[in-house]
């Protein structure tokens, strides 16, 4: 299993989704005051937030990603060897006349393949063991956001839901047909005043800054979608909340003042 596995598993974890609950309780309440009270028989106050913009956008996750694709590339050097070695036996065995030949270097190419197999194996086990770690560091990151967020502003819920994050995905038919299969529990429509997306992503970043990916890196893509920031009908540009939704939060809460 490749790096891409870290969005893809987070996603499909924590990016679930929901119908879209709209509200009359008013915009949110800017961090820092004090939560605003339930109105009595009233209806719940909702937000949601964009999965894979986020961890499109998380710099952290973007970082550990790299690296992770980094450490693969350093450990995959003599399987690279191996395999230019195998394919060069390959076209010997087919070139060769005598058949004693073929025997002895069709021996070498299965030796060869097993080699291959077992480093293979290891190498996954490997970056598959760190990659479990990165999602769960990950997902207590994003928890933590947005139990605040819901928390300085008083939200009863907070959905995660995955959508096109780049206008190539948004007319992807492969998305629209997962958005229309039960139990997809897709919202078609959100309203900018509830979702926090922009909130989540800038507070992340400053709580938990990381240093900036290369540039041409060879990195996976999230392989999960989701609204382009900034584009028409998608969610606002990336740091920048919505109008009415709250502010991204200061420095992270102290260990043990949750």
């Amino acid at each position: 299993m490749d790096v891409k596995r870290v969005y893809v598993y987070l996603s499909a974890l924590v990016g679930i989704g929901g119908a879209v609950f709209l509200t009359s309780a008013g915009r949110a309440q800017q961090p820092g005051g004090a939560p605003p009270a339930a109105a009595q028989g009233g209806r719940p106050t909702v937000a949601v937030f964009n999965m894979a913009s986020v961890m499109r956008d998380y710099g952290k996750a973007k970082w550990q990603v790299y690296q992770l694709n980094e450490e693969r590339k350093g450990m995959s050097g003599d399987l690279v060897k191996w395999r230019a070695e195998y394919i060069k036996l390959q076209q010997e065995v087919q070139a060769a006349p005598d058949p004693a030949i073929k025997e002895q270097k069709g021996k070498q190419m299965l030796a060869l393949a097993r080699q291959i197999e077992d480093k293979d194996r290891d190498i996954n086990k490997v970056l598959n063991d760190k990659a479990s770690t990165i999602i769960s560091g990950l997902y207590d990151d994003i928890k933590l956001v947005v139990d605040k967020t819901a928390e300085m502003n008083g939200y009863h819920l907070v959905l995660a839901y995955p959508d096109a994050v780049t206008p190539d995905e948004q007319k992807n038919p492969y998305l629209k047909e997962l958005k229309l299969k039960p139990p997809a529990a897709q919202p078609f429509f959100v309203h900018p005043q509830v979702d926090v997306t922009g909130v989540v992503v800038q507070t992340l970043n400053k709580w938990h800054p990381a240093p900036p990916v290369p540039a041409g890196a060879d990195i996976p893509a999230p392989g999960a979608p989701g609204a382009a920031p900034g584009a028409p009908g998608g969610p606002p540009a990336v740091g920048v909340p919505p109008t009415g939704a709250p502010a991204p939060m200061g420095a992270p809460p102290t260990p043990g003042k949750m």
